[in-house]
């Protein structure tokens, strides 16, 4: 949940293109008839980059095209191709030089638009989007009505209030500040009281490697929109979770020691180990809360990266209410709560995951070589039965700290027991399936891929979904979790801004939102 510059997915070296902004549905820029012909794009060089195959057909002077099971038939020196049977207009002419075809942006957004929908079979599409007017989001929660969202604005120091009741006129109701309690507040995470009557906030206070300030658990009046009650907290929040129940908030206390001035944690000398925070409200009143604070002891833990520090990072509850799993995402490691008696039960390391990868930064897209990572997750989630732990594994110590030859970040989902045994990986299919679509990164093939941020879990018209958030695809991808251990991949859909950190199934609705970070956008995917 760490915040990043934003890095542009390219589908080559020749296809960056000398237009600004990406568009909504692909990473393929408009065409702009003005420009010259030299802004266009290698045609094989994209198509290769997709795992596609190009192939001259010297009759017909055309170039035909696969990409899995979709075909293009592309006449040079004509206005329209035929995407798979049916004929398209196309805004300018192909056209061959040096034996080498080229196409308009626009003529490539054709193709990759219907890859995306022919790899859709979510039953899910974007339906809507909203630009923050703080230009901020990063983490949201519905109310349990499902009528409004909560969206954390991170350094803006604030979280608002938006009624999403009519995805046609999304509108802010309200936002709250947190500079009244504290002049460097950086909310990290919110979610809703089980009465949807209050908001709660988690607030770090400006902490750095020198300034140990903590953090504030903030009570928000939804009908007021004030601050009624505060709680003081470890240094530097993260997550937050509240149980079903509405019994018990889990935070992780992360206390990350970040050298601002040179942007990077010096892990191994850090001093101050982070814990996890259990806020345990009488009755379920969000007014009356006790905490407990569980430091976490890694040294029994094999496995665990920097034992010292913790640094716990995201946090997930069970269905039932009784169990919590929190991400130690730099240590590789999760935690296991109990939180009937507010104990940890259990952590354990999850290892490496090995697989085939696109390691190089280099134009060409392609999985031919062998990456061995630490899966170092981010997000987690629980299934919905409640047996198994799903981890977004993002990877974030990002340098080869180790000099072993094993990086950072599974570039992938993993499925746990709660035990800690694997029991899914999917390998390089999250990477795989956004190349497909002309969305993946190769510049970031050395460090992370994809970089799955986030995962959610939820239930909708009974079919149980995991959405996954690829942050630098800008895309959401669905899989169908009636088997827990065995999920179905049914595709992706390209989110309205730029890397969605967060992901939330709506209460009550057949929707999910992405915070797309970024760019301060909320992507909303309704039910077709």
């Amino acid at each position: 949940m760490k915040k990043r510059n934003q890095w542009l997915a390219v589908l080559s070296m020749t296809a960056i293109l000398t237009a600004g902004a990406t568009s909504y549905t692909s990473m393929i820029h408009a065409a702009d008839v003005t420009k010259p012909a030299n802004d266009h794009i290698v045609l094989r060089t994209a198509i290769q980059n997709m795992q596609g195959t190009v192939t001259w057909n010297g009759s017909s002077r055309s170039v035909d095209i696969q990409i899995a099971d979709t075909k293009v038939q592309l006449p040079i020196g004509t206005s329209s191709a035929t995407i798979n049977g049916v004929k398209a207009p196309l805004d300018s002419k192909s056209y061959i030089t040096k034996g080498t075809t080229y196409v308009s942006p626009q003529t490539l957004k054709l193709i990759t638009d219907q890859l995306i929908l022919n790899q859709n079979k979510t039953g899910f599409e974007q339906t809507a989007s909203f630009q923050m007017p703080g230009g901020k989001a990063e983490i949201s929660a519905s109310t349990p009505d499902g009528q409004r969202l909560l969206v954390t604005e991170a350094d803006n120091g604030s979280i608002s209030v938006l009624d999403i009741a009519d995805l046609k006129n999304i509108n802010v109701l309200k936002t709250v500040s947190f500079h009244d309690l504290s002049a460097k507040a950086e909310v990290t995470s919110v979610t809703v009281s089980k009465d949807g009557k209050y908001g709660l906030a988690v607030i770090r206070t400006g902490d750095t490697d020198s300034e140990a300030n903590k953090g504030l658990l903030a009570i928000v009046d939804l009908t007021t929109y004030k601050t009624v009650i505060t709680y003081e907290l470890g240094i530097g929040p993260d997550s937050i979770a509240l149980s079903p129940d509405g019994l018990h908030a889990v935070i992780a206390i992360e206390d990350e020691e970040l050298n601002k001035a040179a942007d990077e944690i010096d892990y191994a000398n850090t001093k101050r180990p982070g814990s996890i925070m259990v806020v345990s409200f009488a009755g379920g009143n969000v007014l009356e809360g006790e905490i407990t604070n569980l430091p976490v002891s890694l040294d029994n833990v094999e496995g665990a990266i920097y034992p010292h520090d913790p640094q716990p990072e995201y946090v997930a509850i069970s269905p039932d209410s009784k169990t919590a799993a929190i991400t130690l995402q730099e240590n590789n490691v999760v935690a296991i709560v109990d939180l009937e008696t507010k104990k940890i039960s259990s952590i354990f390391a999850l290892g490496t995951t090995s697989h085939q990868a696109d390691l190089k930064d280099d134009g060409i897209v392609q999985f031919k070589e062998t990456l061995t990572a630490r899966y170092e997750p981010d997000g987690i989630a629980f299934s919905a039965d409640g047996k198994y732990l799903l981890t977004a594994n993002e990877g974030d110590l990002g340098k080869n700290e180790f000099e072993d030859g094993v990086k950072a970040g599974g570039r992938n989902i993993a499925i746990w027991d709660l035990q800690g045994q694997r029991m899914y990986d999917s390998q390089n299919l999250i990477d795989e399936a956004t190349a497909m679509v002309g969305l993946y990164p190769d510049d970031r093939s050395p460090n992370k891929g994809s970089e799955v941020e986030n995962l959610t879990v939820a239930t909708v018209d009974g079919t149980t979904y995991a959405a996954v958030a690829s942050e630098r695809a800008d895309a959401i991808l669905f899989f169908d979790l009636a088997d827990p251990v065995n999920p179905d991949y049914l595709g992706l859909i390209p989110t309205a801004g730029e890397s969605p950190e967060g992901i939330h199934g709506v209460n009550g609705r057949s929707l999910f939102v992405s915070a797309d970070e970024s760019t301060g956008t909320l992507s909303f995917f309704a039910k077709k």
